[in-house]
Formats: structure tokens, C-alpha cells, sequence
């Protein structure tokens, strides 16, 4: 046991110099391609059925389905309620613009600055529990921000009419339509992705990772457990700040639904069948449901929900690590070499014994995501 973890590690140190450089190479082939993708989204999209609004709200809920899994994903923390985050944050925005000023970058600073105070008292309420007891809290908490706004709060949120502005929001004098909204949400999303890999790549990633295999044992070391719990919960929902005050920019409206618990709901379904604790899973998930919802649907019409519903149940059962799962197997089909991953659900006995053969396999091993 001890010769076979001494030798990968005097390895490690023999071929240091030589393998320093292939993960920053890497990691910028990753980050330039995903950038590619990204701003070039508008123009692939259209030749596909899309339109040039719907990738600004692909790459909105992309931001969205990032931040959450950053949550879920690595620690393991599935929450249903971070409609509150996305909807108190636009409903914030809406407020500035409409009764400040159309200045996006303040709009986006009170917002954050709320959310992270909100996201501080929340997660001091909810991160005490785990499991299912996490996600109910959590869903409370969403619906009665949701409750408060069509009651309490009337008079500010517009009630079942949604928050309206004539105000047109802007970024330093430029007016915030068309492609111009795009393009800064293009920019922030690469922003989020950097910082979403960097963060996984940390040590902090490998402290949330540790939590989500077994937060006990962790705190029996002594590891303050919870101050990371709290850091993943706020930085998760910074993430749909972002994204729910960007949904204002993009449209200059508030809607009710955005702190209905549906929202959350969306945020889970794209996470687990893009692949989730993959980060760019997620936003593949993102893209595939509004893509569904807003292209396809326009040829089957409103069998659509019972469409993406079957897709969805198809998917957890057969390919519960969602489309990158689907994504690598073919690889492996074809003889390529793929890391292997922990499945995404721990009691599908086939994942797990796929995972543990090739885990056993000398010639699959690489460098992590």
C-alpha cells in the first residue's frame, strides 16, 4: 500500500517540470473554446432554429445553472429555493431603474450587495440541516418571498402584474438592446466559468468536494464544515443575483414567477440532465430546455411538457451523469480515453461498477476538470 502511493508521488516529483506547464495549456484551450462557443452563440443558434433574444436567455439561465451547481454539485446541497436569489435580485434591479437611475453596473451592485446579506441570513437559518430537511427549508423560505410578494409587498412588486419600467437601462451611455445585452452577459458568463473552474481547482473545491463524500468524518478532524457550506450557499447565490438581475436588463420586467418555486424547479431539471458537478453540464441543460421550450415546442405544440418530462425521467434512469455521461461514453466507445467520474446518483449499480472498473484501469487516468 505504501510502495504503490510512494511511487505515483516520486513520479509526480521526477516529472514535475516537465508537466507543470500542460494544465495552464489546457486550462486556456478549455476556457478559449468555451469562449468561442459563447459569443458565438447568436449566429450557430439561428442556423439551428434559434433566434438572436433566446441565446441572451441561454446565456442568462446559463449563469443561473452554473452558480447552482457550484452548490449542489460540490457539496452536494440540492436547494429549492434559489428562485429567492434570482427574484429578490431582479426585483431589486427593477426597483433602481425604475425609481434610481438605468445605470446597469449600480443596478448590479445594490443587487449583489442584497443578495449577499440575504444569502448570509439564509444560510445561517437553512445550512444547520441537510438532506431533505436543507431542501425543504430552503422551499419554504423561496415561497414565502414569493408570498410577500403578491401581498405585503404589493405596492413595490406590482403584485400578480409583475414590476414594469419605462426607464432603458444602459452601460456607460450604451443602451442595453439587441446584441449589446448579449454580449455583456456573454462576457460575465465567461467570467463565471473562469472563476467556477478556478474555484474547483482550489482548495476550497477540494474542501467542498470532501464535504459532499462525508461531511462527518471532515468535522471530526476539525474542519469548520459549515463556514464552507456557507461560503459554496453564498457564492451560489451570487451566481443567481447575477443572473435574475441580468433577466431585467435583458427585458425590462419583473415577473412574479421569477420567486415561484418553479423557477428553482427549472434550475434542478437543466442541472441533472446537462451532468451535474460538471459546471459546463448544467448550462448545456440550460440551453436544451429553452431551446425545447421555445423552438421545438413550436412543432409539437403543447405536448411539449410531457416531452421534456419523458426526457427527463429517460435520462435520470439510463444516464443519471446526464448528457456529459452520455458525452464521455461515447468517447469511450470509440477508444478514447476519459477520466472517470463518481456518478451522480450513488445507487444506480451499474454507474458505480462502471466507475470502480475504470478506476481499477491503469490507461484511464488525466488531469481533473
Amino acid at each position: 500500500m505504501t510502495a504503490q502511493a510512494e511511487q505515483p508521488a516520486g513520479a509526480a516529483a521526477g516529472g514535475q517540470r516537465r508537466r507543470l506547464p500542460a494544465p495552464s495549456l489546457r486550462e486556456a484551450g478549455i476556457i478559449a473554446l468555451f469562449a468561442l462557443i459563447v459569443f458565438t452563440l447568436p449566429w450557430w443558434l439561428t442556423a439551428i432554429g434559434g433566434y438572436e433574444a433566446l441565446a441572451t436567455k441561454i446565456a442568462i439561465w446559463a449563469i443561473f445553472a452554473l452558480g447552482f451547481d457550484i452548490l449542489l454539485g460540490f457539496t452536494g446541497y440540492l436547494s429549492f429555493g434559489h428562485a429567492a436569489f434570482f427574484g429578490v435580485a431582479a426585483y431589486t434591479t427593477g426597483l433602481m431603474f425604475k425609481h434610481v437611475s438605468g445605470d446597469v453596473v449600480l443596478a448590479l451592485l445594490v443587487s449583489i450587495v442584497v443578495i449577499a446579506v440575504l444569502a448570509a441570513v439564509l444560510g445561517v437559518l437553512t445550512l444547520r440541516r441537510a438532506g431533505i430537511y436543507f431542501a425543504i427549508l430552503t422551499l419554504a423560505f423561496a415561497q414565502m418571498f414569493h408570498a410577500a410578494a403578491l401581498s405585503i409587498f404589493q405596492e413595490w412588486t406590482g403584485g400578480d402584474n409583475g414590476l414594469t419600467m419605462s426607464t432603458k437601462p444602459a452601460l456607460f451611455g450604451l443602451p442595453m438592446q439587441g446584441l449589446n445585452v448579449f454580449y455583456v452577459v456573454a462576457v460575465l458568463l465567461v467570467i463565471g466559468f473562469v472563476a467556477a473552474r478556478q474555484i474547483k481547482r482550489s482548495s476550497l473545491g477540494l474542501m467542498l468536494r470532501a464535504i459532499k463524500e462525508n461531511s462527518m468524518r471532515l468535522q471530526y478532524t476539525g474542519v469548520n464544515v459549515w463556514r464552507y457550506k456557507m461560503i459554496a450557499y453564498m457564492i451560489s447565490a451570487m451566481y443567481a443575483g447575477v443572473a435574475g438581475s441580468l433577466m431585467v436588463v435583458y427585458e425590462p420586467y419583473v415577473a412574479t414567477k421569477f420567486l415561484h418555486w418553479s423557477t428553482s424547479g427549472e434550475v434542478v431539471i437543466m442541472s441533472v440532465i446537462g451532468g451535474v458537478n460538471t459546471l459546463i453540464g448544467p448550462m448545456i441543460g440550460a440551453g436544451f430546455m429553452l431551446y425545447f421550450e421555445n423552438v421545438v415546442q413550436a412543432f409539437i405544440g403543447e405536448k411539449w411538457k410531457l416531452i421534456l418530462g419523458l426526457i427527463f425521467v429517460l435520462i435520470v434512469v439510463f444516464l443519471p451523469g446526464g448528457f456529459v455521461d452520455g458525452f464521455n461514453r461515447i468517447r469511450r466507445a470509440l477508444g478514447i480515453r476519459t477520466k472517470p467520474r463518481r456518478p451522480n446518483v450513488p445507487d444506480a449499480p451499474e454507474t458505480m461498477s462502471r466507475y470502480h472498473d475504470s478506476k481499477n484501469t491503469p490507461a484511464q487516468t488525466g488531469s481533473d476538470n
